[in-house]
């Protein structure tokens, strides 16, 4: 018969986890730093390239700000229509709901 527990204080399991973590802009950062400091040594064709990306990161970030600016937009417009719809109804009582109701339907 094991009555082993009565006598050994339970102990706190340690696991050795080491998070890792990725910076995709720490990376393109350090890509920059690379070209640029090699600027003077590049042919035509690599500074061609390093232009290249430079425009392509600036037209992605300015998408990336527009179609958040969009969705922004039609979040704020949504909740706007939400909010008229709710004090039309609280000012004209619930029995406004079956008039809306049978003008959509």
């Amino acid at each position: 018969m094991k009555i082993k527990f009565f006598f050994k204080p339970t102990s706190n399991k340690r696991f050795h986890y080491i998070p890792r973590y990725y910076d995709e802009r720490k990376e393109r950062l350090e890509k920059k730093k690379a070209i640029y400091s090699n600027l003077q040594s590049l042919s035509d064709d690599q500074r061609k390239e390093a232009l290249r990306q430079q425009m392509q990161s600036r037209w992605s970030r300015a998408s990336e700000v527009n179609k958040q600016r969009t969705n922004s937009n039609t979040r704020t417009i949504l909740l706007i229509a939400f909010i008229l719809v709710l004090g039309y109804f609280v000012f004209n009582g619930i029995e406004g709901i079956e008039k809306v109701i049978h003008l959509i339907f």
